[in-house]
């Protein structure tokens, strides 16, 4: 691979999902070039609603691209159309990047558990011996397979629809770790665990947060990675910060596995993480000054 500095790749990337319009991911991936100094490179956002992600790439805007980011709800899809996958992807079945081979078929790559793995190791958590997630679908997947990858032997789960655990359970077991359903009532348990992933969307985490809060006494684990960012503190780091408790940003998880992607997609040893976040943090800056 080419070494940082004096890449000479070159090419169209982007990111494709729906919504698209407020992703982080052209801040994240031009300030990656820049670092590199890399004028070659090009990438681009472009809204793919579910079920586009084949025909967008096959005589669409996508067409001659080399490389994508992948977000919801496109993941399962770059997964399905892809002739080639890490190993990762292969584990979870759904797929945030896609890199084009000479022959023009698709490998398809999953980076979010190495974000959930590299945040925890930026706070100095690498093994643990329980995990938690609170939250269902493709982001609590990733945060299972992260979780038992760091050597979690249980994981405890607690989702408001508790029957939408059933494949992180399934995930968790095949992972080699126990996984226990706490009830929805109950989700502060899910705390007691040493490394905790919230995948909750942004409008649940207040009314979490109040429940908490009228609970009295909590738990408090050793990091405590919320996957929102935006505005931060969330309402659960900031009770748990509150409560003496370290806590992560999604927005860690976010750059780390830009700077994979971008290692992926253009064969650097190493992506610059550093200025990649201080893109991300000046861009929230500049999207808060305008709301």
């Amino acid at each position: 691979m080419a070494e940082p500095g004096h890449a000479t790749s070159n090419g169209r990337f982007a990111v494709v999902g729906s919504p698209i319009g407020h992703s982080l991911s052209p801040v994240l991936h031009r300030a990656a070039y820049r670092a590199l100094g890399l004028d070659g490179p090009t990438y681009d956002a472009f809204e793919v609603p579910a079920g586009r992600l084949r025909q967008f790439l096959a005589d669409g805007p996508g067409r001659d691209l080399r490389g994508l980011s992948v977000t919801m709800p496109g993941k399962p899809e770059a997964f399905a159309l892809a002739a080639h996958h890490d190993a990762v992807s292969a584990r979870l079945r759904i797929s945030n990047t896609l890199v084009r081979a000479d022959d023009g078929s698709w490998r398809a790559e999953n980076h979010d558990v190495h974000g959930i793995v590299a945040t925890f190791a930026d706070h100095g958590l690498r093994g643990i011996t329980r995990g938690g997630v609170l939250g269902s679908g493709a982001t609590a997947l990733s945060a299972t397979d992260a979780l038992a990858e760091m050597g979690a032997q249980e994981i405890l789960f607690s989702a408001r629809a508790p029957e939408k655990l059933a494949p992180l359970l399934a995930h968790a077991a095949e992972r080699g770790a126990a996984g226990r359903v706490v009830d929805w009532s109950e989700s502060r348990t899910v705390l007691s665990a040493d490394a905790v992933v919230s995948a909750i969307a942004a409008p649940g985490s207040p009314p979490l947060r109040t429940a908490w809060e009228s609970a009295g006494s909590l738990p408090v684990p050793a990091v405590f990675l919320d996957v929102l960012y935006d505005p931060w503190p969330s309402p659960l780091t900031e009770l748990l910060a509150e409560r003496g408790g370290a806590v992560a940003s999604g927005l860690e998880m976010l750059v780390h596995q830009a700077a994979r992607q971008v290692e992926s997609m253009l064969g650097v040893d190493e992506g610059p993480v550093a200025p990649m976040m201080q893109a991300a943090l000046e861009e929230l800056a500049r999207r808060a000054d305008e709301a």
